[in-house]
């Protein structure tokens, strides 16, 4: 039950403009995953945004989300609270939301602590259902005391109706659940989460398996974030309980940014991926901005071309204010003077202009901003291509 739940990120600011198309993000996310999708989004710190619900969202989570209020953290806390939960703890969680007698954005957070409160009988659909195997299996103190051959007598159904409202139960999409406590955690008070979402914190993490495990049994594995330390690689290979990286394999690759789920079913070495989740960490904020730019603009496909990109931010110019097309088009014609208000600009195509300008001038809109090749890196990328040639000769 660990489908990832979907987002989508806008940017109040362009959100009217229906060439902007804000950004995805899968939760359960880390702030890393989240910060890049922030910038795909083209927000800063602080900003105003929308959020919508995309895919993953299970139906009965998605009709109590529909009349809330909610932000982001809380998305982010649900589905990472959920994606922890066995099949009959979401069953409970579904009763949970069902049953509470208000709900809001604080107490469906709070429901996430309080499954061990309710219990859930799969297949029990309706107040006979409960009536006949209360009075089957004398589960009811009124019941104890009376002779066998009164039972037929009973309305089962106005027994399980008077059960179910003792217990305050609900019925789900998949059976019953009731209360099995009068007790209540309130850990969330509508405005301090409870808990941090605690899930691969770097840009790269390697899911490392015994070498030989098969693909349906990759239970027993451990995740390793990267870049790694001796202290991260021992606890890794205890938790495998091997001695060496040589005795595993990758088994996934997590990416926090969606531009490098590509590499991630590449066969690459442990250390190789190490080297260059190094050389990411090492870049400031800005230059990781200008890098996952640079690397959608060459449509970076492995992680050779990968590293090679990163001791090459210097040939590239790029602009992280460009977000669509049409603005650009419309900034290149008021700086040559024209009057955008006049009649012949009513219907003008500003988003074909921008794009035909940026062809003209080889540059290319990505989700980080406008990136184009400085002078001259034509030719460094020529060498390449040869100096790779001879080698495979």
């Amino acid at each position: 039950m660990n489908q990832s739940m979907q987002v989508w990120i806008y940017a109040c600011k362009f959100a009217d403009d229906p060439a902007y198309q804000g950004s995805a993000l899968s939760l359960p996310a880390h702030q890393e995953a989240v910060r890049d999708a922030f910038q795909r989004a083209r927000l800063k710190e602080g900003e105003p945004y929308l959020l919508e619900r995309g895919q993953g969202w299970p139906g009965f989570i998605e009709s109590v989300l529909d009349r809330y209020n909610h932000t982001l953290e809380e998305l982010n806390l649900l589905a990472y609270k959920r994606a922890q939960m066995t099949e009959k703890q979401i069953e409970v969680y579904e009763g949970i939301l069902k049953a509470l007698p208000e709900r809001n954005m604080k107490q469906v957070i709070n429901g996430l602590y309080n499954l061990e409160r309710f219990e859930f009988l799969p297949g029990i659909r309706c107040d006979n259902d409960i009536g006949e195997m209360t009075i089957d299996n004398d589960l009811d103190p009124i019941l104890k005391d009376l002779p066998g051959d009164i039972y037929p007598l009973f309305d089962t159904e106005k027994v399980g109706a008077y059960i179910r409202e003792k217990e305050n139960g609900v019925f789900t999409s998949r059976g019953y659940c009731y209360r099995i406590s009068d007790q209540w955690q309130e850990v969330y008070d509508g405005k301090q989460l409870p808990e941090q979402v605690e899930i691969h914190p770097s840009q790269f993490s390697l899911y490392l398996v015994p070498k030989g495990t098969e693909p349906e049994d990759l239970g027993g594995g451990a995740w390793l974030e990267l870049p790694y330390d001796e202290a991260s690689k021992i606890q890794a290979l205890e938790n495998l309980g091997l001695e060496s990286f040589k005795q595993c394999r990758i088994a996934k690759v997590y990416t926090a940014a969606p531009l490098f789920e590509q590499l991630a079913w590449r066969d690459h070495g442990i250390d190789r991926w190490n080297d260059f989740a190094r050389k990411l960490s090492s870049m400031t904020e800005k230059e990781l901005l200008k890098y996952k730019a640079v690397a959608e603009y060459e449509r970076c496909s492995s992680l050779e071309q990968a590293a090679r990109l990163t001791d090459r931010l210097d040939q590239y110019a790029f602009d992280p204010v460009q977000v669509i097309y049409a603005t650009y088009g419309r900034e290149c014609l008021e700086q040559m003077g024209a009057d955008l208000e006049a009649q012949a600009f009513r219907r003008f195509d500003f988003e074909g202009y921008g794009k035909e300008l940026y062809a003209q001038t080889g540059r290319k809109l990505t989700a980080y901003g406008a990136v184009s090749k400085e002078p001259g890196l034509e030719e460094v990328q020529a060498e390449d291509h040869s100096m790779m040639t001879q080698g495979m000769g």
